[in-house]
């Protein structure tokens, strides 16, 4: 460690604790036994957002008296995380108890479950100060050296953390030091907050350039630069969209039409994806699916520009349309994505546009409980609206520039994003090193 400023010292964690206990799970609500008791318990899962919501989505449940006695959490106590993290979350997260965390559901006692550990810093140590530093540890990265356990499931070596060293200044300096962090870090937070409602923006605008793109109003100015007819009707060919289907209206020189009646589809040619084909990683071409894209495979079924559409639940889950994408090469497909080609009216960039677009009424067609499946049958009957192919073309240069400048504000906030992270990460570590008061 590098010298510590006047009066400081370099401490083990162990040796700034008054108390550390286990938490625990406990047994359901509806558990009777008048040996136990209903408390809220705090799990990892509240970590993430735990500077907004303090713990609110804890859950309830019920544990002995005599445990909850032991472990009911007081102000200044420090959760650590001992279990659950993953490779791109290690554990270790901590968030420190007060009085906002406690007002939550105000009659019940809250406990930690049996994933996080208790610690309550000695009265000598104070408790901001010390969550802080934590925190920077853990920034840092370098907790992940006192870890252990699966890839998918990650262990604290709690034994072995302990031992890690705290500079620790003297406790008024400790008290100047977290208020000159609550007060720092806060503006920090706020701009963090502002800038997190940007994907969002950005998703919304997404969707609404694919509305106006398949609706006719991205080129209507279009239309009436070249003398076409702008005027918008209903236009339905109802022996061609049957089954209660209630499109929009569209341009007078838009027509409707099934999906069917313009897509080839290439199903047929579809490789079932096994655990023992992903271990065959010898190629150089990716597999697209409900696994996402797996590289080196050694060998493929498609060569050209495809359109795949998800099939199944394992891509459809939480959205109410189809995830379409354009895949040109060589490549493979397994069974939960269907595979498409276009006829010569309609352009395969048009047809991934109106199946991401939210203007398409997806939930008449789909089928299944547990996993919500777009089988071939229902997706051909999907009603479109197809422009004529010379305005598909002038859709999709439109689209693609409107997206490409998404792109650049993404990739700004991107970077944004990262110099904040690293700003935060700046300032715990010079709090620690004396240099921020």
């Amino acid at each position: 460690m590098s010298q510590l400023p006047q009066g400081w010292d370099s401490i083990q964690l162990k040796d700034l604790f008054s108390f550390v206990l286990g938490g625990d799970w406990g047994k359901d609500p509806e558990y009777i036994d008048e040996d136990y008791k209903t408390v809220f318990c705090i799990r990892g899962t509240e970590f993430k957002r735990w500077s907004k919501e303090k713990g609110s989505t804890s859950v309830e449940r019920k544990v002995k008296n005599s445990s909850a006695e032991k472990r009911e959490l007081k102000p200044g106590d420090i959760l650590i995380e001992i279990s659950g993290g993953g490779p791109e979350q290690p554990v270790g997260r901590t968030v420190l108890i007060d009085d906002a965390a406690l007002n939550h559901n105000p009659d019940y006692p809250k406990v930690c479950t049996n994933f996080i550990r208790l610690t309550r810093p000695k009265d000598s140590v104070d408790s901001r100060y010390l969550n802080y530093y934590l925190q920077c540890f853990y920034a840092s990265g370098e907790v992940v050296n006192y870890q252990g356990g699966s890839n998918n499931l990650r262990n604290l070596k709690f034994k072995e953390y302990e031992t890690i060293k705290v500079p620790l200044a003297p406790f008024e300096e400790q008290k100047r030091i977290a208020d000159k962090l609550d007060s720092v870090l806060a503006k920090v937070e706020a701009a963090q907050a502002r800038l997190d409602k940007i994907p969002g923006i950005l998703k919304r605008f997404r969707q609404s350039v694919l509305a106006a793109a398949t609706s006719g109003e991205l080129t209507k100015d279009w239309r009436e630069d070249n003398d076409l007819m702008s005027n918008y009707e209903e236009n339905i060919d109802w022996t061609v969209l049957d089954g209660g289907v209630a499109p929009h209206y569209i341009p007078s020189n838009w027509t409707w039409h099934h999906v069917g009646n313009l897509i080839e589809i290439h199903n047929s040619k579809r490789k079932p994806l096994k655990q023992a084909d992903r271990d065959k990683r010898s190629g150089d071409y990716p597999y697209y699916g409900a696994f996402g894209i797996i590289d080196d495979i050694d060998d493929f079924l498609f060569d050209g520009s495809y359109l795949l559409l998800a099939e199944d639940g394992k891509n459809l889950e939480s959205r109410q349309r189809p995830i379409s994408l354009i895949a040109n090469g060589k490549f493979w497909v397994n069974n939960h994505a269907h595979v498409i080609q276009g006829k010569e009216s309609v352009t395969i960039e048009y047809l991934m546009h109106f199946f991401n677009s939210p203007t398409i009424e997806i939930d008449q067609f789909l089928t299944g409980m547990d996993q919500v499946k777009l089988n071939k049958s229902s997706m051909i009957k999907i009603p479109i609206p197809l422009p004529p192919y010379e305005e598909q073309t002038e859709v999709n240069r439109r689209v693609e520039e409107l997206f490409s400048n998404a792109a650049t504000v993404e990739k700004q906030y991107n970077a944004a994003k990262a110099r904040l992270d690293k700003l935060t990460q700046s300032i715990l570590a010079k709090a620690f090193k004396g240099q921020l008061l």
